[in-house]
């Protein structure tokens, strides 16, 4: 349900005619996937240029995946999914492509402490700025000299208080929320744990109404 959400949530945004030009767009849960993997593959390689970079993932910057995604040269912060496999809870991450930096939305903070999030994450910290040096990211269009600070270097971690979940099983809605409203610039003082039945029940009717409908 965390790809459907995301879908719907992409697909609003580029059905706003009033908006000419989104500063953000999303990845779907398959990105942290292809990251792991691309780390894994280049872990033992120091330079830089050596890496190599699966096309998964460039398809990804370039907007032509997931469906009704965007370019990251048009774009300045990109959310995704991320399940945090030793512990199998989901939280929300937003990659800054100005301040070169991660921000984690954590639903249960009491789950992991900073130091175990920051280890778990760090493929995506050290993969991130290589991926973009693949494709001279910060040497064109409108992040050339805009980034502000070393962008190859591993982007810090850092993780944001927000609203809490009260049991087991929200981490997943609690993720698709978080990125629903920062994504709107909206304070994310609704999603609280007694407003979840309402949210899932509303994407459960969105997807059965069809409007999750991938083409």
């Amino acid at each position: 349900h965390i790809d459907l959400g995301l879908y719907l949530i992409r697909k609003r945004q580029q059905d706003l005619e009033v908006v000419e030009i989104s500063n953000w767009t999303t990845t779907d849960v398959f990105f942290m996937n292809h990251i792991h993997t691309c780390f894994v593959d280049n872990k033992r390689k120091k330079e830089q240029a050596g890496w190599k970079i699966r096309n998964s993932l460039v398809n990804v910057v370039n907007g032509k995946v997931p469906a009704c995604g965007v370019d990251w040269q048009n774009v300045y912060k990109v959310y995704a999914p991320c399940m945090l496999t030793k512990h199998k809870h989901w939280v929300a991450l937003m990659i800054d492509l100005v301040k070169c930096e991660i921000k984690v939305y954590d639903s249960m903070v009491s789950v992991i402490p900073d130091e175990m999030l920051k280890e778990e994450l760090a493929p995506l910290s050290i993969t991130i700025p290589n991926l973009l040096n693949s494709i001279d990211f910060y040497e064109e269009g409108v992040y050339a000299n805009d980034c502000s600070r070393d962008w190859w270097c591993p982007w810090p971690i850092e993780r944001v208080d927000v609203p809490q979940q009260s049991n087991q099983g929200d981490c997943g809605m609690f993720v698709l929320k978080y990125i629903e409203l920062l994504s709107a610039e909206i304070p994310l003082a609704t999603c609280t744990a007694q407003n979840m039945p309402f949210f899932r029940l509303k994407l459960a009717a969105e997807i059965l109404r069809g409007d999750a409908y991938m083409p």
